[in-house]
């Protein structure tokens, strides 16, 4: 049997009979499959699907087709086979390098590729078939990925998004304009004064307390990154990190139906999301918001929306200035302070991740005066909430070493620490919010407090953060309903 499969292969290399399509085929299958294994939270919609299934499967088919057709007829074809032995390649390691970090310039490595693969196919064109072995062969260790993602997706458990009571039918008594600002990685006050941080942060926390703003110097996310953080916010519950919200699900949630979205809809509200980039929207997610600063269209295939820029201020101008009168509510999604590097290929070390955290920290601080000052000015009712993500990660070196145990209190704090601040414009907000702590029961306080309604306080969720470590490898709970650091494997 083993005699036979390889004497099929060897049929198959020498037979001559030449295969261009075959050769796009596999380039194509290779990539669609290496792309969708890395990428599916990125890329999850039927668009993306499409486009793709056109760049990676039929542009290498329809370009080695016409190529090889238009060697066939030059010098009696001596160059068809060569021509097939340089484009599998090329394409391929083309395709490869736009997704790469390599830190060495992707043209000089295309042009090293190009330079030892021409030489080769000099002596080695005949073997070309062998390549598109390879390039198969290749596509199946992307393949086991994506059918655990399949499995996943078709087994998962949606339990933990069913609410414990009515509050999705809750009636608003006051509806003032919302306005919820989410600066990325702004890290807790409380963290800002440790020894971690050591940061002088009193201007802009007096500017918020001259404003009306309540502090809450002590908050914390739930979770460790956007995305966690903000499905467990705007479903008001827990989901301890499920695989399929980890890897696909959590922008269908954060951008589609939530309780949240439905709760301000049923009440009247007209909901915008705007966002300094499209991280949020860039699987094109069903959106349930009204209104968006990003046009799906308009955005990118090939990259993750990291390059592109908004003005968050001008759109918010915009939209204020049309909004209807009464009951608009605004996502406002700032990408500073932001935190350290995420990757060790990127960090410059611990102290000089700090120095730039903190230079950000001081652009996150102008822009949130400014935007709270122009709010303030045209909407005096309005309730606003500064709230974070996450924390800035400043300590570790990189922000994913957040992943390896650590028993500094200080680092742990630095992950899930958050800014957090309300402008509540009357002292009855003191009968809800006293338990509030944690990033998952911040909207059931606040619509608890606009129904003027403590029934729904009794259904908080629990104040505790998780993360999913890799050293060692599982789910645990790193900060307590008290706010202790511990670490215990959740079962």
């Amino acid at each position: 049997m083993v005699e036979r499969a390889r004497q099929n292969l060897l049929n198959f290399i020498y037979s001559p009979k030449d295969l261009p399509l075959t050769a796009g085929f596999s380039i194509g299958f290779y990539m669609l499959l290496y792309y969708y294994s890395k990428n599916l939270g990125l890329a999850n919609s039927l668009q993306q699907f499409t486009f793709f299934t056109c760049y990676y499967m039929f542009l290498p088919m329809v370009v080695l087709y016409i190529g090889y057709k238009i060697f066939r007829k030059i010098n009696g074809g001596k160059f068809a086979r060569q021509f097939l032995f340089i484009a599998i390649p090329l394409f391929t390691g083309f395709y490869l390098l736009q997704l790469s970090y390599i830190g060495i310039s992707k043209r000089f490595f295309f042009v090293l590729l190009l330079v030892v693969i021409t030489s080769l196919s000099f002596r080695l064109k005949q073997y070309y078939k062998f390549f598109i072995l390879l390039i198969f062969f290749l596509s199946l260790f992307n393949l086991y990925p994506i059918l655990e993602m399949g499995y996943i997706a078709a087994t998962a458990d949606e339990e933990w998004r069913k609410l414990p009571d009515d509050i999705s039918n809750i009636v608003l008594k006051d509806r003032p304009n919302i306005y919820y600002i989410q600066p990325d990685g702004y890290t807790s006050f409380k963290n800002l004064k440790d020894a971690n941080y050591n940061v002088d942060n009193a201007i802009f926390e007096g500017f918020l307390k001259d404003q009306g703003f309540t502090l809450y110097e002590n908050f914390r996310s739930n979770y460790y990154s956007t995305l966690l953080s903000n499905t467990s916010m705007f479903s008001m519950k827990h989901h301890y990190i499920p695989e399929y919200v980890e890897q696909f699900a959590a922008r269908n949630i954060i951008m589609g139906t939530n309780p949240v979205l439905k709760i301000l809809k049923n009440n009247g509200y007209k909901t915008h999301f705007i966002s300094e980039k499209p991280f949020m929207e860039m699987n094109r997610p069903q959106s349930n918001y009204d209104d968006s600063n990003y046009n799906y269209s308009n955005l990118p295939y090939l990259k993750d929306g990291w390059s592109i820029n908004e003005d968050v201020f001008l759109h918010l101008q915009s939209r204020m200035h049309s909004q209807q009168a009464g009951g608009n509510f605004y996502f406002l999604e700032k990408f500073s302070p932001g935190h350290i590097h995420g990757l060790k290929v990127h960090s410059v070390g611990a102290a000089k991740e700090k120095d730039i955290y903190l230079k950000e920290l001081k652009v996150a601080n102008e822009w949130l005066t400014k935007t709270i000052t122009y709010i303030e000015e045209k909407d005096p009712g309005a309730l606003i909430i500064i709230a974070a993500d996450h924390g800035g990660f400043v300590g570790f070196d990189y922000a994913t070493q957040s992943r390896e145990y650590t028993k500094n209190k200080l680092l742990v704090n630095s992950v899930f620490g958050v800014a957090m601040a309300i402008k509540w414009n009357t002292p009855k907000h003191k009968e809800f919010d006293a338990q509030l702590a944690t990033s998952v029961n911040l909207f059931r306080t606040v619509f608890s407090f606009l129904a003027d309604d403590q029934k729904y306080l009794k259904y908080l969720q629990e104040d505790a953060s998780y993360i999913r470590t890799e050293k060692p490898e599982g789910l645990y709970k790193y900060i307590d309903e008290k706010g202790n650091v511990v670490f215990d494997k959740k079962e």
